[in-house]
């Protein structure tokens, strides 16, 4: 995405004030703009007018939450190694074997959830058979779109992503204005109407890109083998994003509906917004960080096979460490930042943010675990491009470990720790993850001739 990002930091540089503001508002979508515009339309659908039936919004969400959790947990394995093989098919002119690829993945998340979820709803949950058809539905046009999303990002197709996914959220905020007391099962269809509207998108910008000629890729599973650490990597991922939510919801049990769909408001709520708050330094950082990286990398790297000297490349990795060593101490301090602002301005809206008072010790710790979880998050994208995917892998298992296993721990010590497991992790795993990048910068050239030298 480099050539992206350049463009869009001369953009930043105009002296006109709503082009730069367009700029940075373009490299946050670029971020998370499917998330965004997905919360945007749950926003709207949640809003709608209710006498009697507001649990029926608050089944919507649980089903939506969970299976927001499923499809991350089940798809970022796929999408981490699909998103690679299809680079690397790319980067050697094969192009031909894209929509054999994305139909696999489909067919493995299709199995896993006919396996899992579809038994989850039929079985488990008690709800109404309408809403359980509607609830498995939304697995499957949630996960797709999540599977769509790798591929259209190789490819370039960056706009019509953000595109399909408006739609999708403008779709759901117009059904939801004109909705009254709905029930919980005609928010999931309107729900899935949005992702429908996305995934068709998506998919014929697909087929318009590589066609849907078939034709089997014979390195597949070679590359599986070639990278068995990116879908181990995109699993930790998920886990760790989730993991401690899931411990809070089944080990205090704040709020069940449908039999088994038990969620923790509180601790959710606080959770999101911390998220939330960590996109705009992130869009930052696409912006220029990501930018100086790609220079410094195509320097490094596109000197390679043009009889660079050990001086030449001890300046470049030394231009490398300094660029990368300095670029994570200003996104932490911009992180902490960050965080500490949201803390002071939730006292001011904390009725518009759905917050309660007893909700605030619980964001003021999700901040500051945002801030350490996003910058060793940096740590990890900063492996994965230098192709040290063991690294990168220790890593995220590190934090889905810690995070679990300490959120668990705390939870005989009451509220007053609720958090605490988040925070602990992020800030172990944040100090491990400088630590190991200290120590794999300055052998940048080892791993390049040695390490990661495909004719060894």
């Amino acid at each position: 995405m480099s050539g992206l990002n350049t463009r869009i930091e001369s953009m930043t540089r105009q002296r006109t004030l709503s082009v730069v503001v367009v700029a940075y508002a373009y490299a946050g979508l670029l971020v998370a703009g499917p998330w965004i515009f997905t919360m945007v339309g749950i926003f709207g659908l949640s809003s709608t007018q209710c006498s009697l039936n507001c649990d029926q919004l608050t089944l919507f969400r649980s089903i939506v939450i969970y299976n927001s959790l499923f499809s991350l947990v089940v798809t970022s394995p796929l999408s981490f190694f699909a998103g690679r093989h299809v680079s690397d098919r790319l980067y050697v002119g094969e192009s031909g074997c894209i929509f054999y690829v994305f139909l696999v993945v489909v067919a493995i998340f299709c199995a896993v959830t006919l396996v899992t979820a579809v038994p989850f709803y039929l079985v488990a949950a008690t709800l109404e058979g309408p809403t359980r058809f509607a609830a498995v539905q939304n697995v499957f046009l949630i996960g797709v779109s999540w599977l769509l999303m790798p591929f259209l990002g190789v490819l370039r197709a960056y706009t019509p992503l953000l595109l399909a996914f408006g739609l999708n959220a403008l779709a759901m905020v117009l059904i939801g204005l004109l909705l009254s007391d709905p029930p919980a099962t005609s928010l999931i269809i309107t729900f899935n109407v949005g992702f429908a509207i996305t995934d068709s998108i998506l998919v014929w910008v697909l087929v318009r890109r590589v066609g849907t000629h078939i034709e089997r890729s014979q390195n597949l599973f070679r590359s599986f083998m070639k990278y068995p650490e990116l879908p181990a990597a995109g699993l930790a991922y998920a886990v760790g994003i989730w993991g401690d939510k899931v411990i809070m919801w089944f080990s205090t049990g704040h709020l069940t509906v449908g039999g088994v769909l038990s969620t923790m408001p509180s601790y959710d709520t606080a959770m999101f917004w911390a998220q939330l708050a960590s996109i705009p330094v992130i869009a930052v950082a696409f912006v220029h960080i990501e930018t100086q990286l790609s220079v410094l990398l195509r320097r490094f790297y596109g000197r390679l096979d043009k009889h660079i000297t050990l001086r030449e490349m001890t300046t470049q990795m030394q231009k490398l460490r300094a660029c990368i060593i300095s670029s994570i101490a200003t996104l932490f301090v911009a992180l902490g930042i960050v965080a500490a602002m949201t803390i002071l301005l939730s006292f001011v809206f904390m009725s518009q943010l759905g917050l309660k008072p007893s909700y605030m010790s619980i964001l003021r710790i999700a901040l500051w675990a945002m801030a350490c979880h996003t910058s060793s998050m940096f740590c990890f994208v900063f492996f994965l491009y230098f192709d040290l995917r063991r690294q990168a892998l220790v890593i995220v298992s590190l934090y889905a470990a810690l995070s679990t296993t300490i959120t668990l721990a705390l939870l005989p010590l009451g509220e007053a720790f609720y958090g605490y497991g988040a925070l602990t992790a992020s800030a172990i795993t944040f100090v491990t993850a400088f630590g190991m990048l200290l120590r794999e910068l300055p052998w940048l050239h080892y791993h390049a001739f040695v390490s990661n030298n495909t004719s060894l």
